[in-house]
């Protein structure tokens, strides 16, 4: 088997991809006041508004007690509110503000920034065989998703964005 330079592994390149495009994302953001955590933090309750702490943290792959920080400051920006669940008063549902929902398309303006620029000397056919190619990989890495909270993947829980 012809084994590639370290440097030129797949596995590689795509943990460095991910990386350049977090601390790019990181510098941009922080104009605004985010953090990578708290980017997120908007992102998944703009697609699950009304979800609880635990839901959150479980998204950010967090223990729920960091995630609490995350939330504090995003309610101290004025970005979140929390509101009791009504089927559970002891739960808190957690929902973006005005001001959360702006910041979460800054979020995606901001991304789609980056990866225009990153891109930016690639072909249509380039871009399109790369989405679709990582399309592939997400779906094929998607076998090991049953055990990424086990001893093998807990490791592995923080490369993602």
């Amino acid at each position: 088997m012809n084994v590639p330079p370290p440097d030129e592994h797949l596995a590689f390149l795509v943990h460095l991809a991910a990386k350049r495009l977090r601390l790019e994302f990181a510098r941009r953001a922080a104009v605004d006041g985010l953090t990578p955590s708290k980017a997120r933090a908007l992102a998944f309750l703009a697609r699950r508004p009304g979800a609880n702490l635990t839901a959150l943290a479980e998204a950010l792959e967090v223990q729920p007690m960091s995630v609490l920080r995350v939330v504090d400051d995003l309610e101290a920006q004025g970005m979140v509110t929390r509101a009791p669940d009504p089927r559970d008063r002891r739960a808190l549902r957690l929902m973006l503000t005005a001001d959360g929902e702006a910041a979460n398309r800054r979020i995606w303006q901001t991304l789609d920034a980056i990866m225009g620029e990153a891109t930016q000397d690639m072909s249509r056919e380039s871009l399109a065989r790369l989405s679709a190619g990582l399309k592939d990989l997400v779906a094929g890495m998607e076998r090991f998703a049953d055990h990424a909270h086990g001893p093998a993947g807990a490791a592995m829980t923080g490369v993602g964005p």
